[in-house]
């Protein structure tokens, strides 16, 4: 209990800690009438120019990684695409860092991605390079990113008719699919799948978090209209800075240091081998990482929502909660039973 001379003396404290705010580098801006603007890119790099105390960077000026997490842009992509009539839900794109030694393997991966598309029925509309504006970085910076390759496609003639949810669905399948083919080639190190979704794109790379916008031209292109971001900054923690480590990533901005990783890739694999799956973890893989490749799985292969999926990958402590109901504390030891937790400080 707190007596009124505890409440005054906290009144008069020089620091309130109610007032204390901390996101570690991550941050989210939305409109909450889903109108897309330009004027939200504009404000992401406002907050973005707020953040390099949070995110790493080297003695050459290299930062450790940032990017962003963007809903597609209609009117962006009709102008991209030149189809006037392209409408959202009824196409997606994909942005792919490929392997290192382009020359020889690039149209190796291009196969590989077309190849699996066409599995799945959906239509390749465009590749392109996503252009950057490399002035903008000092020279070794420049030459710590890798270009990030980005693909348009339609929607399969079987789900014309189908729901939105049911198209993401479909595409995530495929990613999975993509992702299990290309991590499991040797030749093909340091491919992957940045982004396929019909909802978001990410956009991200060694960059420091003021960089972002301005290095990548699509983002300050004026025809480029978004309603909701999310964006993330990183500072290397125990690790090397790496590009495939900078986020956010597919469906999350996290910051790491988790604790039971190595355990959790084990029950990853278990569970797969239980559905007669296989999961490839690629080389050099953050905890991070693995943790939304999970969340991508329980999503599109378990069919849970995203809240659901979340709360079992990571509940809380919930054993001695008296205040949980029959109901939920029977959901979170089903979930205990179900997957090993990721935890961390």
């Amino acid at each position: 209990m707190i007596n009124n001379a505890q409440k005054n003396n906290a009144i008069h404290m020089l620091y309130d800690a109610d007032l204390s705010q901390d996101s570690c580098g991550v941050g989210f801006i939305t409109r909450k009438d889903s109108k897309q603007t330009h004027a939200l890119l504009v404000k992401s790099h406002e907050a973005l120019c707020t953040i390099p105390h949070r995110g790493g960077m080297s003695a050459e000026g290299i930062g450790d990684g940032a990017g962003v997490n963007i809903d597609l842009s209609l009117t962006f992509f009709r102008k991209i695409t030149g189809i006037e009539s392209l409408k959202l839900g009824q196409f997606g794109v994909a942005n792919f860092f490929f392997p290192e030694d382009h020359a020889h393997y690039d149209s190796t991966a291009t196969q590989l991605v077309e190849n699996h598309l066409k599995e799945f029925d959906l239509p390749v509309i465009k590749w392109r390079e996503v252009p950057v504006d490399k002035s903008v970085l000092n020279a070794a910076a420049v030459k710590a990113q890798l270009p990030i390759k980005q693909l348009i496609f339609g929607r399969p003639a079987a789900l014309k008719d189908a729901s939105h949810h049911a198209f993401e669905r479909h595409i995530q399948k495929a990613l999975l699919t993509i992702e299990a083919d290309g991590f499991s080639r040797p030749e093909l190190q340091g491919f992957y799948p940045l982004s396929m979704s019909s909802r978001t794109q990410v956009y991200k790379g060694r960059l420091n978090s003021f960089e972002v916008i301005p290095y990548f031209i699509d983002l300050y292109d004026t025809d480029h209209e978004i309603c909701t971001l999310f964006f993330h900054t990183r500072f290397s923690t125990n690790t090397a800075p790496a590009t495939m480590m900078a986020q956010p990533f597919r469906y999350m901005a996290h910051n790491g240091e988790l604790n039971t990783d190595k355990k959790n890739r084990l029950s990853e694999n278990a569970i797969a081998r239980q559905n007669n799956k296989h999961v490839i973890f690629p080389c050099g893989q953050s905890d991070s990482g693995r943790l939304d490749q999970t969340l991508t799985r329980r999503i599109n292969e378990d069919e849970l929502d995203i809240v659901t999926a979340i709360l079992a990958m990571m509940p809380p402590a919930w054993e001695n909660d008296p205040t949980l109901s029959d109901e939920v504390r029977a959901m979170l030891e089903f979930f205990s039973l179900y997957e090993e937790k990721n935890d961390g400080p």
